[in-house]
């Protein structure tokens, strides 16, 4: 697991975890023999402001405005396909609000195709978020579901491959977080384990509802 930390200003590695200002980049990789690693970032917002996320990693920054992220770097394309969610609140009970899989092109970069997330969110008001990013086919059980909490955890189906390349990606990411009166309280990477349904009724529920999920996505993607 390796991550690199950059502010428009300070750039280098985190070292107190208590940083605030307007933009932030994250670069660094998920672990390469697990792509079912998760990238949590805890996050504090000290007003109501427009929230903007902008993943890079899979196509790179040629499209973004002067080909670099916030922090001026050139983003190479070559990861992972990325799924990106966001969760009221920290920790297990920190709530589902809502997520993206493939963003606008651009700042999204066609690298064959378009798989960078990105989400805007105008007046998000004050208090603590966790933004969770992780391979596409590891969504949030909460995501599935459009209700849950972080605690629930991921589906554990992520994988390195990308049908749109035909190939293996790298376990490569890079996230930009902008918006005013942001402070970073934590970076992490973990592989979430999995919980165990209460009954078998709720496992067969849940395999339902995630064998519709993934079959309607699939589905867009053939059609879009």
């Amino acid at each position: 697991m390796s991550w690199r930390f950059s502010q428009i200003v300070t750039v280098g590695l985190l070292s107190s975890l208590l940083l605030s200002g307007a933009s932030f980049s994250l670069v660094g990789s998920l672990n390469p023999s697990d792509p079912n690693d998760v990238l949590l970032v805890g996050v504090t917002l000290s007003k109501t402001t427009d929230l903007s996320l902008q993943s890079y990693g899979y196509g790179g920054t040629s499209a973004a405005p002067g080909g670099v992220n916030a922090a001026g770097h050139v983003i190479p394309a070559g990861g992972f396909d990325p799924y990106l969610s966001i969760f009221l609140g920290e920790g297990a009970a920190a709530t589902f609000l809502t997520s993206n899989d493939d963003g606008p092109c651009p700042p999204a970069a066609f690298a064959p195709a378009c798989r960078d997330p990105g989400i805007t969110i105008s007046s998000l008001a004050a208090g603590s978020y966790t933004l969770a990013l992780s391979v596409f086919d590891n969504f949030s059980f909460a995501e599935n579901f459009g209700t849950g909490t972080l605690g629930d955890g991921f589906i554990g189906l992520g994988d390195y491959y990308n049908a749109d390349s035909a190939s293996e990606r790298s376990p490569n990411y890079a996230l930009d977080i902008t918006g005013k009166g942001i402070k970073i309280d934590s970076v992490s990477q973990s592989d979430p384990a999995l919980p165990e349904p209460a009954t078998p009724l709720l496992a067969a529920v849940a395999t339902l509802f995630l064998f519709a999920r993934r079959t309607r996505i699939h589905f867009q993607r053939r059609s879009s």
